[in-house]
């Protein structure tokens, strides 16, 4: 009992750190952000800290695992569509769009994670928990693709059309969300892409979709219903 009850204790510290640090890196940035600063307003020793993050790389994976967690429990509204699977394929892609937009500091957080010059800084359990976290969420799309074979005309056998589509649509999502958050993009499209980026994912998720196999009238029009019906919530 005293064990577990030492364990919650920590947790809650972890947690408390990791809801500081993401106040601070909206405010200040990573790259601004300072252990001590963090620890004052955490209300803890800068020992303790370390206690729980070895080092700055360590809490932004840190971070980024807490944002996946986020995110994760996002994708529930796919998994509980009552429609065909090919159609919670598309509405956890939405999702995953929208939830990014609406917290570019946690995007930003599993963004940076993803460079070598941090991962590789960061803890082996921190950096295995991340590597888990992104291969649980890779897993469901994956099987979202895997059961609409059917629907997409993809025989059982063939999963390099499946693997290709899923990398195909997350790099769109992926990438439409870096535009969205660089000032570089608004010197080329002003607004444009900022205000319409999910109706822009829908249309590419719409041809990608029809590419792989996906036979539905006005494929556009049903992935935009599918983001009226979902992405708002």
């Amino acid at each position: 009992m005293v064990a577990q009850n030492r364990m919650e204790k920590r947790q809650k510290r972890e947690e408390l750190i990791l809801d500081g640090a993401g106040k601070l890196i909206s405010e200040v940035g990573f790259f601004e952000l300072k252990m001590s600063d963090l620890a004052r307003i955490c209300d803890i020793s800068v020992g303790t800290l370390y206690g729980h993050f070895a080092s700055k790389e360590d809490l932004l994976i840190g971070l980024a695992v807490m944002a996946g967690s986020k995110r994760a429990e996002k994708f529930d509204i796919a998994r509980n569509h009552d429609g065909s699977a090919i159609e919670k394929y598309i509405i956890a892609n939405l999702l995953d769009l929208r939830f990014s937009i609406n917290h570019p500091q946690w995007f930003e957080a599993e963004y940076l994670a993803l460079a070598p010059s941090i991962w590789k800084r960061a803890t082996y359990a921190r950096h295995q928990a991340q590597l888990d976290q992104i291969n649980a969420i890779t897993s469901m799309f994956q099987t979202f693709l895997s059961e609409g074979e059917a629907e997409l005309g993809i025989a059982s056998d063939i999963t390099s059309r499946r693997r290709n589509l899923n990398l195909g649509s997350w790099g769109l999502g992926y990438g439409i969300n870096v535009l969205v958050l660089s000032e570089i993009t608004d010197r080329h499209y002003g607004q444009e892409l900022r205000q319409n980026a999910i109706n822009i994912l829908c249309d590419g998720l719409a041809d990608l979709m029809i590419g792989a196999g996906w036979q539905v009238e006005d494929a556009r029009q049903k992935v935009r219903s599918l983001a009226d019906r979902y992405v708002a919530l």
